[in-house]
């Protein structure tokens, strides 16, 4: 992977405090920030779809090596201790897990990454967790939710019932940050994955 300067930057959405993205470019955060708002088929144009609300750009710095500026972020815990967490696109922060201090730990390591060693290898890619029924059923395991149907990925959505028969669909990474029932419970979802319920009954 080749040596490229550029920018890594912070976007948040004005429909959620906690739902932000982070990511570089070797063009400019503005034309980024363009794309991420009218390329509605990736998960942050999907936000503006549901939403209406544009992302807006909080924070960017010049970075030597782009590559090496978004792994120092990404490559550390929680993200690699949580394997819902893995690979994620948008990122909902939380006040357990990942606070804004996290965040501004991230862009800090980001700063100070410099320039790979071996500029012909490249930074350790993102992991990207296995993810299946077994997973799936070992983090819900005392929540009291089961699965309706087949499920054998944590990403799309999967059709839940609790123990007072609510039935819904949500995918299986948001139910496990938040394994409750959300007619049951409503107020323990932040209101981005709140939205992206599906109620079946």
């Amino acid at each position: 992977m080749p040596l490229q300067s550029g920018f890594l930057y912070l976007l948040t959405h004005p429909s959620d405090p906690n739902l932000i993205k982070v990511g570089m470019t070797t063009r400019t955060p503005e034309v980024r920030l363009h794309e991420h708002n009218t390329q509605f088929d990736k998960p942050a144009g999907k936000v503006v779809v549901e939403t209406g609300q544009n992302w807006v750009l909080k924070e960017f710095f010049v970075v030597e090596d782009t590559y090496n500026a978004e792994n120092a972020f990404f490559q550390r815990s929680p993200l690699t201790e949580l394997p819902n967490l893995l690979g994620t696109e948008l990122i909902i922060l939380d006040d357990k897990y990942m606070t804004w201090e996290w965040v501004e730990e991230g862009l800090k390591a980001a700063k100070a990454a410099g320039i790979r060693q071996d500029i012909s290898q490249a930074p350790i890619p993102k992991a990207i967790p296995r993810k299946g029924a077994k997973w799936l059923e070992a983090q819900l395991e005392e929540s009291g939710l089961s699965p309706l149907k087949g499920y054998g990925n944590g990403i799309m959505k999967v059709a839940f019932e609790c123990t007072e028969g609510h039935q819904f669909k949500i995918s299986g990474n948001s139910l496990v940050r938040f394994p409750y029932c959300p007619i049951c419970e409503p107020k323990r979802f932040d209101d981005y994955t709140y939205r992206r319920i599906e109620m079946l009954n």
